[in-house]
């Protein structure tokens, strides 16, 4: 059972959800955004699972959420129009991990655009039907709540707790049952190909092999024989016959990395696959029909390469682009960053690459060698424990790890962090352990120079700070500035970890200008200690 939070102006779509869905317990309605703060606070750190939100609020005008001074009653309308919309604004600053579905019975709202731009994990347009919405309902409810119930992590996949990577979870399971392709996409270094092994295949549910093919590594002459296999003689080199990827995948999962860098023959050829679901080696005439369930991955714009002539359009509607997956950057996972950090040093640990070095140490150091492992990222040292080696990373190493940009995305950050401890626990294996042997710090000077190392063009040639801000239309000019001027002072609050001296260092570039800049957020309507609280 899980705890549901509804946010909305009438009891409609409560009691909908107590009569058809009562296998979950539902909080509210909260009528305004005031009323649920004020719930969300009374549950202390046990919050919701899920919030239910309506869009339209028709309620007095002092509880309306960015209601202008003097506002005639065409903005009146149009912010209670919006209402919900603002409370999600509100949630996604305090509660960004809290998972939202926005919910409407009014036809001539448009919310989809605003759902992505407040990362909703969901939306609904109600049918004045209850058998059917409260179907439509419960499976999105479900697909949300069974995201949260998974682990942090699987294997080699850190899914952590961002919005983004739960809607990609949701969608993933459901993708990889189907028979239809799927499209990975997103930039370099996001774990397209763990996705495709480790999480698609898997719940494919095929018997047959999992086989991966790079296409940024073949020569472009030789990829359609790659794929599609060849005869003896086919070409100059061919001296016997041989299956292609398509053939070893046959029961199982193709996994197509690149696949931008496929030549027009090729791409001719793997069209006719996908159609009539048989192969022809090359150099041969006979048909081998061969069942694979195909994912591929770009770090390219297919879209675009359509439209450039690069790309055959029938390809990519036949690659079914309405099932393209799009991984988030590690830039986009800030939030997830220090549950991350744990998990890729306990992998990295247990790695062939490490684990003779730790333990080395655990010798030199008398310490045992089957003891366990703690992570900790603060600047205290933890009570010790029997056997147990604490491996302690500073709170200015973690800054430094937030305000990197991350333009590799998880796999430099693997890579990071793997060098990062291999020199920390190089420059200690042959010095002596000190009163505390079994706490290893991992210094912010290590974490700084392997961060110089992997820059590049980062912060620009005048050496700014960067951030992404989203533009989003208000009444007044003012006010854009406003919610632009709020969303930097967020990022960069959270980059450095409610420091306002670090805060005061980039934007005025003196480190005792602490007291304006929070000044300067209190009058943005930024609360520091509800900011502190979540």
């Amino acid at each position: 059972m899980a705890n549901i939070l509804v946010i909305d102006d009438q009891d409609r779509y409560v009691e909908l959800c107590r009569r058809a869905i009562p296998e979950h317990s539902y909080l509210g309605p909260a009528r305004s955004w005031t009323e649920a703060a004020t719930m969300l606070r009374g549950r202390g750190q046990r919050l919701p699972d899920l919030v239910l939100l309506d869009v339209f609020f028709d309620i007095p005008a002092e509880q309306l959420l960015g209601l202008p001074p003097g506002a005639d009653e065409r903005t009146l309308n149009r912010v209670r129009r919006r209402q919900g919309l603002e409370i999600l604004k509100r949630l996604r600053r305090h509660l960004p991990d809290l998972p939202v579905i926005l919910m409407t019975s009014r036809a001539d709202l448009a919310i989809e655009r605003a759902a992505d731009q407040f990362d909703a994990e969901e939306y609904t347009y109600f049918l004045d039907d209850e058998h059917l919405d409260a179907r439509a309902l419960r499976v999105q409810m479900e697909n949300i709540l069974a995201s949260r119930r998974g682990q942090d992590a699987e294997g080699p996949i850190f899914w952590g707790r961002s919005p983004a990577l739960r809607r990609v979870r949701a969608r993933l399971s459901v993708l990889a049952r189907g028979r239809l392709p799927v499209i990975l996409g997103g930039p370099t270094g996001t774990g397209k190909s763990l996705l495709a092994r480790h999480y698609i295949h898997p719940r494919s549910g095929r018997k047959g092999k999992f086989v991966t093919v790079d296409l940024s590594t073949l020569p472009r002459d030789l990829m359609a024989a790659h794929l599609f296999g060849s005869m003896r003689g086919a070409y100059t080199g061919s001296v016997a016959d041989r299956k292609g990827a398509f053939e070893e995948a046959d029961g199982g999962t193709l996994f197509l990395d690149e696949i931008g860098n496929l030549p027009e023959e090729a791409q001719k050829a793997l069209l006719g696959v996908l159609q009539e679901g048989v192969v022809t080696r090359l150099g041969d005439v006979v048909e081998r029909r061969v069942d694979v369930k195909l994912v591929v991955a770009t770090h390219e714009d297919l879209p675009g390469m359509v439209r450039a002539g690069r790309f055959r359009a029938d390809l990519f509607m036949r690659l079914n682009p309405a099932c393209t997956v799009l991984l988030p950057r590690l830039a986009d996972r800030l939030l997830d960053l220090p549950r991350l950090l744990e998990w890729a040093t306990q992998r990295v640990v247990a790695g062939a690459q490490l684990s003779s070095l730790v333990a080395e140490y655990r010798r030199r150091m008398k310490l045992p060698e089957d003891g366990g492992l703690r992570v900790v990222l603060e600047d205290e040292l933890p009570p010790s424990a029997p056997g147990q080696l604490v491996l302690l990373y500073p709170v200015r190493a973690l800054r430094m790890l937030r305000r990197h940009s991350w333009p590799g995305n998880l796999r430099e950050f693997s890579m990071v962090v793997e060098n990062a401890l291999m020199f920390t626990f190089a420059e200690l294996v042959g010095l002596p352990g000190g009163a505390r042997p079994d706490v290893v710090p991992v210094r912010p000077k290590v974490v700084r120079d392997l961060l110089r190392a992997v820059r590049v063009d980062e912060g620009g040639a005048e050496g700014g700070w960067k951030a992404e801000i989203v533009i989003h239309p208000k009444e007044v000019l003012n006010h854009v500035a406003q919610d632009v001027e709020r969303q930097y002072f967020l990022k960069l609050w959270a980059q450095e970890d409610g420091d306002f001296g670090a805060m005061a260092r980039i934007l005025l570039g003196d480190p005792e200008g602490g007291r304006k800049v929070q000044l300067r957020f209190n009058q943005l309507g930024l609360k520091v200690r509800e900011m502190k609280g979540e």
